[in-house]
């Protein structure tokens, strides 16, 4: 018996380094998936002719890495909503353009605020560190700037359902308080003012012509984007899974270093 136990006992310890190695393999793998559609992404955002230089509004452009078929979208984060930035009146917009009924928008865009707002006064459905003690929960609001989109969830009567929908209207790396929207994602385009949901779906056509694909940066794109933040989304099949991953990066002057990883989830 006590042969066995030991027998069993070297054979489950050899066997970890095992996994844990081809854990490893598989890992950097993946990383170097997306690193190569992160890379690609960079290269054609900079390219000096202007006619192969990719656009920065989310269409897909599709990259064969050593066999395998790579999904690429990027996303110029100026297009998007700062959480940090923006105003009451395009939260509470955005709100409604995504199926919230006026007041329930109304009282959302309060705690939302409230969450990012330093001082201890709070709007009038809003919600500080009392109302959050008061449902028992196990953290205060951050009372300063949002570190990132997904932190959203963790304001009061955010649901999942309500984030889904508009999180990819959303970043906290633009710095500024509007949106461009020759590069805004339809879901900021329902968000603006005096714009539908058909002429949203208009606009985001619209760029399909060759007129629109040749009037931004027209200039030297290594100038024109320097400080930059861009969403670069890469999808790819890898064994059985299905994988994709959002990398946040901002460019810089650099070239040996064009890009700073500001954020990198995969799943």
């Amino acid at each position: 018996m006590l042969l066995t136990v030991v027998s069993l006992s070297l054979s489950w310890s050899s066997s970890v380094p095992y996994s844990l190695a081809h854990n490893g393999i598989e890992q950097a793998g993946l990383n170097a998936l997306v690193e190569a559609g992160v890379n690609a992404a960079i290269d054609g955002l900079l390219d000096p002719k202007a006619e192969r230089r990719w656009r920065a509004d989310g269409r897909l452009y599709k990259l064969d890495f050593n066999g395998t078929l790579i999904g690429i979208r990027v996303q110029d984060e100026l297009g998007r909503i700062d959480l940090n930035q923006t105003d009451e009146a395009m939260l509470n917009n955005l709100l409604q353009s995504v199926g919230l009924d006026a007041q329930v928008a109304s009282s959302l865009t309060d705690k939302i605020v409230d969450w990012r707002t330093t001082t201890a006064l709070k709007h009038l459905n809003g919600a500080k560190d009392r109302d959050y003690a008061s449902r028992n929960a196990a953290y205060h609001p951050r009372n300063g700037p949002f570190q990132s989109v997904d932190e959203l969830l963790l304001v009061m009567d955010m649901t999942p359902a309500i984030f889904a929908r508009i999180a990819p209207a959303l970043t906290v790396y633009s710095g500024r308080k509007f949106v461009d929207p020759q590069l805004a994602p339809r879901e900021v385009l329902r968000a603006l003012p005096n714009m539908s949901g058909e002429s949203a779906e208009a606009t985001v056509a619209a760029r399909e012509t060759a007129e629109a694909r040749s009037v931004l940066f027209a200039d030297d794109p290594a100038i024109v984007l320097r400080g930059r933040a861009f969403a670069i989304r890469t999808e790819f099949s890898y064994g059985s899974r299905t994988v994709s991953a959002d990398v946040a990066v901002r460019l810089t002057e650099n070239p040996w270093q064009p890009y700073w990883v500001l954020s990198w989830k995969t799943k």
